[in-house]
């Protein structure tokens, strides 16, 4: 059994939740957006947790963009195979699902505090997890609200901020996504800094200086629960695709 990483070419890939994963001896196959746009079918045979990760900060997720991977994401969570997103990723899964995407214009960027929601205290990934946190966000769009062709209307907000209700969510029993940059090791972090501006990097440094600590033993706790949790080694998986093997590699 595998883990399936979509990954959409951001700096560090899964950051974090790679550490967490590989630490507890998960293998992870991982599909890039090139092979994503020329893979005919993929499977989700073997696959016991589908990762779909963030994109660089110029991306836009559109009506026309990314099906691929909202493909896989609707199909997975059909039949019920564990998913997260982070990031952008978190944007595709509620695509998939038939939520809106709006843009926020001015970009939600920095730390910022995300409060999580009275439904999010039994959620057993975030157990333990502070009622507000500050996060690292890079926002330009945001997720809306459920439209009429919501496949799955159990979306709920985990956490939110003022600008972005659905900074956590949850869908079903094993669908979950992440806005916030919680996974962003030293190197995202990094990256971020040299595409801000100077006062957003004066806000960045004084926000990791303050923040990053604590930010990073909690994204720990979430990323360990992920792993031993809602994908744990060893799952046994219903689902069943068809894909090529040329699609997929190993990392």
């Amino acid at each position: 059994m595998a883990i399936l990483f979509i990954d959409h070419g951001v700096v560090g890939g899964m950051g974090s939740l790679g550490l967490a994963m590989r630490e507890y001896a998960q293998r992870i196959v991982t599909l890039r957006g090139n092979e994503l746009a020329s893979a005919v079918k993929v499977s989700l045979e073997d696959i016991h947790g589908v990762v779909v990760g963030d994109a660089p900060s110029s991306v836009r997720l559109t009506d026309d963009s990314h099906q691929s991977s909202m493909m896989i994401v609707a199909e997975a969570h059909n039949l019920k195979i564990p998913i997260i997103g982070l990031g952008f990723g978190a944007l595709v899964i509620a695509k998939s699902l038939g939520s809106a995407i709006d843009e926020l214009n001015p970009p939600e960027a920095g730390w910022t505090n995300m409060t999580t929601s009275p439904m999010s205290r039994g959620d057993a990934l975030l157990t333990g997890v502070p009622w507000t946190l500050a996060v690292p966000f890079w926002s330009c769009q945001s997720i809306g609200s459920a439209g009429p062709s919501m496949k799955s209307p159990g979306m709920r907000s985990l956490a939110s901020t003022p600008r972005q209700k659905f900074a956590m969510f949850a869908c079903g029993v094993s669908t979950y996504g992440i806005t916030a940059h919680i996974e962003w090791t030293a190197g995202a972090a990094d990256a971020a800094l040299q595409s801000a501006g100077s006062e957003q990097s004066t806000h960045w440094r004084e926000g990791a200086a303050l923040n990053s600590a604590t930010c990073q033993r909690i994204a720990k706790k979430i990323f360990e629960s992920v792993t031993l949790s809602l994908m744990p080694v060893g799952l046994v998986n219903v689902g069943v695709g068809t894909i090529c093997a040329s699609d997929s590699r190993t990392n």
